[in-house]
């Protein structure tokens, strides 16, 4: 069982490398200012050093996901963490099947909380953590929107004079530091996962706060799967993020960019976890909004719809297969 987890849970953050990280150099490729695979190990060096350096400087990410539920209870500990686990990796792969971005962040939320709510009951469940999910949520989505229109309305005058390759090399560097925060937020939150795994080996009791130092080599194994999945990329993703749901011009591309690196940087300061998925497809569109570009807002109400069904869908596998495995 324990060789299982660990297996599942290395999927599971290929899996994020996968779906999720693609966001980041979905403007990159979608202006043409970089091809998709020099864009994907671009991402990939950037996610792998946002990882390692966000670990010591704010780990408060990680320790939101670790102490989301109570799963100090040896075998039956597994299997929750195991059926939270693999209901994000079916929803997932549904997802990156259809080209559909969707939030691991969530999913984990939900698949925890599920299988806890099977095994253990309601009361393993930390509601102040939860908390700080939903203010995340409406930070990624409400605040990326208006954090890009305005963004956009004081930069839209000032970038008109610079030229369209300067405004490249730009979007180039918000590329490297959007890939930079992804790793930051998202590589935190399967280092919170994987505390919950040690502890369980180890038969301990999974701390409030945890110390990086403590978890130093969960933290390089957490770098080094997800920098490989981010190199091979998600070009579907990137298309549909990039291309497919709204036209924007480099002008347009860098402010979007710069709108989801604030949101990010300032979710992982705060020890917010938000999802990149959200705040890189809302920058968009509130740089649509602001610029009078074109968007597919049929494609973004299929995103949405995903979003929302995110939460129940995880929940329901999750806590179905932790009720029959237990």
């Amino acid at each position: 069982m324990k060789i299982i987890v660990l297996i599942i849970i290395t999927i599971l953050i290929f899996t994020n490398a996968l779906t999720d990280a693609p966001n980041a150099i979905a403007t990159l490729v979608g202006t043409k200012v970089m091809e998709f695979k020099k864009a994907a190990k671009l991402s990939a060096l950037f996610n792998l050093v946002g990882i390692i350096a966000m670990s010591f400087i704010n780990f408060s990410v990680a320790n939101c996901l670790s102490s989301m539920v109570n799963l100090n209870d040896g075998g039956m500990g597994y299997i929750a963490l195991l059926s939270a686990i693999v209901s994000v990796i079916v929803f997932a792969l549904i997802a990156l099947l259809f080209g559909i971005p969707t939030s691991e962040t969530h999913a984990l939320v939900a698949g925890l909380t599920g299988s806890a709510i099977a095994i253990y009951g309601i009361d393993s469940v930390n509601m102040n953590e939860w908390k700080n999910v939903i203010i995340g949520l409406f930070w990624s989505i409400i605040g990326t929107f208006f954090i890009s229109i305005i963004i956009c309305k004081l930069l839209k005058n000032v970038v008109k004079g610079i030229s369209d390759e300067k405004i490249k090399k730009c979007q180039i560097i918000n590329t490297c530091a959007m890939s930079f925060m992804h790793g930051a937020q998202d590589g935190q939150k399967f280092i919170g996962i994987l505390i919950i795994f040690m502890c369980l080996l180890r038969n301990t009791s999974i701390p409030n706060v945890a110390a990086p130092l403590d978890y130093i080599e969960v933290i390089i194994f957490t770098a080094v799967v997800m920098a490989i999945g981010c190199s091979l990329g998600g070009k579907r993703i990137v298309d549909n993020i990039g291309t497919d749901m709204a036209v924007l011009n480099i002008r347009e591309g860098f402010f979007s960019d710069i709108a989801t690196v604030f949101t990010l940087l300032i979710a992982s300061l705060t020890g917010l976890p938000i999802s990149t998925t959200h705040a890189k497809t809302m920058s968009i569109i509130g740089v649509v909004k602001a610029c009078g570009g074109k968007c597919n807002y049929k494609k973004f109400l299929g995103i949405l719809k995903a979003w929302i069904i995110t939460f129940p869908i995880c929940g329901v596998i999750s806590y179905t297969l932790a009720y029959l495995l237990s």
